[in-house]
């Protein structure tokens, strides 16, 4: 039982330690903010969890991210909802909408949802600026923890005392 254990928590702590590089970590927090705003019951949904699993990001930091922005998810619906509403009552929206949802692919979006269309713009709008915030981040934080961890190595010498 206790062997089972450790060898969840390897694989979780792996999780975070496999791909990260900023821009992997980067793009992680990037898709799990827009995976954690979208409902889960939608195609939306699912095409962001294969977009997460399917490329090189940090699943650990992608997973968390949406996990957190999922509890504060629902306090947004009021104001997605209403984006929503205004988004589709626009009339080139209307014209379009109606031959889209025919095909049974779009249709399992859930675009034509104001709560949905609402979340997935935000998403949208919030990606590349939650991209490059981390990134920068990542860029900052990346070059301190290098100089604390690489160990000082003495300089090869030649037989005179000049460095090589």
């Amino acid at each position: 039982m206790l062997p089972t254990i450790w060898a969840i928590i390897g694989i979780l702590i792996g999780l975070f330690l496999r791909e990260n590089k900023p821009f992997q970590i980067a793009l992680a927090a990037s898709l799990g903010l827009m995976l954690g705003l979208i409902p889960k019951d939608n195609l939306i949904a699912l095409v962001l969890v294969l977009g997460l699993f399917l490329s090189y990001a940090n699943l650990g930091v992608g997973i968390l991210t949406a996990a957190v922005v999922s509890l504060i998810s629902p306090q947004l619906d009021s104001f997605a909802d209403r984006l929503g509403m205004h988004l589709l009552a626009q009339d080139i929206v209307l014209k379009n909408a109606a031959r889209l949802f025919e095909s049974p692919f779009f249709a399992w979006t859930s675009l034509n949802n104001s709560v949905v269309l609402g979340h997935f713009v935000i998403g949208l709008v919030a990606f590349f600026p939650v991209f490059l915030i981390v990134l920068v981040l990542c860029h900052l934080v990346k070059p301190a923890a290098k100089k604390k961890s690489l160990p000082k190595t003495a300089s090869p010498k030649s037989k005179n005392g000049q460095t090589i």
